[in-house]
């Protein structure tokens, strides 16, 4: 009775693995990317935080050290700049996309308000996915 159950068991979680590897989606290679802040007052680092975290949760990017071939290097190089309006704050930023071997591949412009550090992510991930296209097309 128990070699029975034991047999069934082991068929079961055998067809459960074959079902999850096939239903599970296969997941393109993510493009390495580190961070590099070069600020260091609260709203810089309001904008890096926020960065490192939608780069670490996105599908095409894996967060990365150590400069591994092939890596994108997206650096906020100094302080944003902001402006007061009313009772918020403009955060105005520039980025630079380089690659491992200190490549400038662009460096790009933006502004987003201080509680919509999302908006400034959001265009810095759309531009760190093009970016990360040419680096590719040209290695």
């Amino acid at each position: 009775m128990q070699i029975n159950l034991i047999v069934s068991v082991m068929i079961g979680v055998s067809f459960l693995a074959i079902f999850q590897k096939e239903a599970a989606p296969i997941s393109p290679t993510k493009i390495p990317v580190e961070v590099w802040c070069g600020g260091d007052d609260m709203l810089t680092r309001g904008v890096c935080y926020a960065l490192e975290d939608a780069f670490a949760s996105s599908a095409d990017f894996a967060l990365s050290d150590g400069h591994p071939p092939g890596i994108l290097v997206v650096t906020i190089p100094t302080n944003v700049d902001w402006k007061e309006k009313g009772k918020r704050t403009r955060v105005f930023y520039t980025v630079e996309f380089t690659t491992a071997d200190d490549k400038m591949l662009r460096t790009r412009k933006g502004k987003c308000w201080n509680d919509d550090f999302a908006r400034c992510v959001n265009q810095i991930v759309k531009q760190a996915r093009i970016e990360a296209r040419k680096l590719h097309t040209e290695h």
